[in-house]
């Protein structure tokens, strides 16, 4: 019996333990950091943004100005 190679019962239960120890660390960290909170702020801007930009064919129109290089050029003051 003692030539036997193995995993023993106390050892998964350590680390099943530990594991259990790792979870609720991160999720205590996630719950605290307010961590959703700030993606769901984040996709709402993102969502605002994207109402606000609007495509009209292949152009983009950005509060009634289209962006296209031409139009960028233009209002940089650099001629074609």
């Amino acid at each position: 019996m003692k030539n036997q190679k193995g995993i023993t019962l106390v050892a998964l239960i350590i680390t099943i333990v530990v594991m259990l120890i790792l979870v609720a660390v991160s999720v205590a960290v996630v719950v605290n950091s307010n961590i959703i909170g700030h993606a769901e702020k984040a996709g709402e801007a993102y969502t605002s943004a994207d109402d606000k930009m609007s495509t009209v064919g292949s152009e983009k129109v950005i509060n009634g100005n289209t962006a296209s290089v031409e139009n960028y050029m233009l209002n940089a003051g650099v001629t074609p």
